[in-house]
């Protein structure tokens, strides 16, 4: 299930703990590059009209029901009240009445979807919940803060030859942002990273994907600081320890930077490697256990339609099947490619 922070309008609320606003607006990209459709939300409201209101998107702490919700020509008009009976939601009303509280985020999964460029089109979604967070209206402090993924900075783009020591970056982003523990801004420190654990936000250890530097006093993300977390992510050096559902959203912000540096990112190769990459992986999650989702499970079956087109061609002819097989302590090339194709074909058995 993802989460999507907007910004959220309070009109009103009264003593019975009834409020209303708008939960999301159609037609503006956010910061993750994600635009809802007029219509995302029909089906959803139709199959669960009377979802949770959660404090902080904890299934434990359920703090109101919908009254309402509805599209309109804006957005997505919601209406819910607070159990005043619960610490939460009394706590939720107060702040809400001191205006302190502001902050709206849906919980949802991505039914349907069409990619414009970098941009992602959300043409149907389904609601599970939405929750009251305590980020501010600010929807960079709300859509990212519970994603935990960092918005996009659009930082200035350093010299493509300066070396990259994601060691020594990470200590002078740390002194620029103001040293130690109890004096650093952290929203300074984050804008140099790609993730935060945002439960854990005020500790160094919870900052992954280091992109940039402090060159003459100045942020900048250095191109091959963004290569490497392009790398990262893709399983190089043990590959990096969050959520998979981030993946996605953090791969988008790459693909902007390597933009800026008129350049593909890796995963936009076509390239053997690259698919192969996709069904092994696809392979692992399977014996894991797992269950695709329907965007990987679209990428893996053109791969495996690609890679079987690879097999078709590399069939032996007649003559090559009644040579005589070198043995296994002087194996051919040509026998190494066999045993190879048979493996490939194991993989793509396992999970076509």
């Amino acid at each position: 299930m993802d989460h999507k922070g907007f910004k959220f309008n309070l009109k009103q609320i009264d003593e019975q703990g009834i409020f209303e606003g708008y939960a999301a607006v159609f037609g503006n990209e956010d910061l993750v590059g994600d635009i809802i459709e007029p219509g995302a939300f029909s089906k959803t409201l139709q199959e669960n009209p009377k979802m949770p209101i959660l404090w902080q998107h904890n299934p434990a702490e359920p703090i109101g029901v919908t009254l309402a919700a509805t599209e309109d020509g804006k957005g997505l008009r919601v209406q819910g009240q607070l159990n005043l009976e619960t610490t939460r939601g009394r706590e939720a009303y107060a702040l809400l009445k001191q205006g302190a509280l502001k902050g709206l985020s849906i919980g949802y999964d991505t039914i349907k979807e069409a990619w414009d460029g970098t941009i992602r089109r959300l043409k149907e979604i389904r609601l599970w919940e939405w929750s009251l967070v305590t980020f501010p209206a600010n929807p960079m402090a709300q859509v990212e803060g519970i994603k935990s993924v960092v918005p996009y900075q659009d930082l200035p783009l350093a010299d493509e030859g300066r070396a990259w020591d994601g060691n020594a970056a990470v200590n002078r982003v740390r002194e620029w942002a103001g040293g130690d523990k109890d004096n650093i801004d952290w929203n300074k420190y984050r804008k140099a990273f790609l993730w935060y654990d945002s439960e854990n936000a005020e500790n160094f250890g919870a900052y992954k994907l280091p992109i940039a530097d402090v060159i003459n006093g100045q942020l900048m993300a250095v191109p091959r600081g963004i290569m490497a977390a392009a790398a990262v992510i893709q399983g190089a050096r043990g590959g990096v320890n969050i959520p998979d559902s981030d993946i996605p959203v953090i791969k988008r912000h790459l693909e902007r930077y390597y933009t800026k540096m008129d350049k593909e990112p890796p995963w936009a190769s076509k390239s053997i490697d690259m698919l192969l990459y996709a069904v092994i992986g696809a392979s692992s999650e399977i014996k894991a256990g797992r269950v695709l989702s329907a965007s990987n499970r679209t990428l893996v079956e053109q791969a495996i339609q690609a890679l079987q087109a690879l097999l078709a061609v590399s069939e032996p002819d007649d003559s090559t099947q009644k040579s005589e097989r070198p043995s296994d302590e002087g194996k051919s090339d040509d026998h190494l490619l066999d045993d190879t194709i048979q493996e490939l074909r194991k993989i793509l058995k396992e999970v076509s």
